[in-house]
């Protein structure tokens, strides 16, 4: 016992330790190369405006509303075949399960993040759902990683396609797993009678919007700090080291750099899978009443990353690609813009729901994060 207790303090010493020094290199590289931290920070601020604002904050939306309006319950009946007998979960989870696999990244958390605080699902069932409701959308791997980056829309699709079986495999054998420990039954739930309307409404907007600026906040964060990392460290952008370190950090840098250094779009699908840690810690936030095992997350990212790679690999034996997908020689213009239309209005719409919740937060003493997390 007592050898545990010290391996426990000198972990978390360790842990301590790591975060104290990451930070102090952080300040120094902010106050020493503040132009490389506005850089960075400037690209992180036009991919939120331009893809996370416009294509995310709807689906976080619809995953909430289904939740709150007792939608996920009706459409549960259609989709509880396949929610209960191959991924052995209760028929209300189907709904999240398919917002999970169209709405991008951090959709599925919120919508078990939703779940889960109204008693429809059990912790266990919740922590299951967060190993393989984690999804890239259509609009981002079809149109801006298939289109843009690799000039194919059938990249795209397959990119799509070897994500979503992936994940789909990971879900399926986790429920065989789980049929073993325990029982396929719901949480007792404590919000029975659903919400009206207009509530379900304005509490789906509010909890979207929430969701939505951490998301974006974390985004220019690791955009920013990646930026400063790679000048202290002096690598070359177009490096292999810039490559394994963006696409470690950064799903979206990581896409971009694989399909302008003409790797083949197999790895790519492997950095999708993975996902990065930008969107993990996205995952953390959205799911914030959630007990997260850190390590299993990471390990299950590892593994789709592994399974979609594979898949998309194999792919290139049945299906004849043009030479230019495995080399793109193309110049790749910039996709993201914060200048664009929908990311304006929808950063606005976004604004103004949050002070709209901040202003119903002080008038009532609601809190947006309970104590008891």
């Amino acid at each position: 016992m007592r050898n545990n207790i010290y391996v426990i303090k000198k972990s978390n010493a360790l842990t301590a330790a790591a975060v104290s020094l990451a930070f102090t290199a952080v300040c120094v590289g902010v106050l020493a190369i503040p132009k490389v931290s506005i850089e960075g920070a400037k690209n992180g601020i036009s991919y939120s405006l331009g893809i996370l604002i416009p294509s995310l904050f709807p689906f976080m939306f619809l995953s909430n509303f289904a939740v709150e309006y007792g939608i996920s319950k009706k459409l549960g009946k259609l989709l509880s075949p396949f929610t209960e007998k191959v991924l052995y979960l209760p028929g209300e989870a189907g709904v999240t399960v398919l917002l999970s696999f169209i709405g991008g990244f951090p959709v599925g958390a919120v919508g078990i993040n939703a779940l889960y605080s109204q008693g429809k699902i059990t912790e266990k069932q919740a922590q299951r759902m967060l190993l393989f409701c984690v999804n890239s959308g259509p609009a981002f791997l079809i149109s801006v990683v298939g289109t843009e980056l690799y000039g194919s829309e059938l990249v795209g699709v397959i990119l799509l396609f070897s994500q979503i079986t992936a994940n789909l495999l990971i879900g399926m054998i986790l429920g065989l797993f789980a049929r073993k420990k325990e029982p396929l039954q719901k949480a007792a739930s404590t919000f029975e009678k659903n919400n009206s309307f207009s509530a379900a409404f304005i509490n789906s907007a509010k909890s979207a919007c929430v969701s939505t600026v951490n998301l974006c906040a974390l985004v220019v964060l690791f955009s920013s700090f990646g930026a400063i990392m790679l000048n202290v460290l002096k690598i070359e952008n177009g490096s292999l080291g810039s490559i394994v370190l963006k696409t470690i950090f950064e799903v979206t840098d990581g896409c971009s750099i694989l399909s302008k250094n003409r790797i083949a779009f197999f790895i790519t699908a492997a950095a999708v899978g993975w996902s990065g840690l930008c969107v993990h810690f996205q995952i953390y936030s959205s799911a914030e009443k959630i007990n997260i095992n850190k390590i299993i997350f990471m390990l299950s990212r590892v593994i789709c990353g592994i399974i979609s790679a594979a898949l998309a690999y194999l792919s290139t034996f049945i299906i004849a690609f043009d030479t230019e997908v495995f080399s793109n020689i193309s110049e790749t213009s910039q996709v993201f813009s914060s200048t664009t239309i929908c990311g304006s209005i929808a950063l606005f719409i976004s604004c103004v729901l949050f002070l709209i919740s901040m202003k119903t937060m002080f008038f009532t003493g609601e809190k947006i994060y309970p104590d008891d997390r």
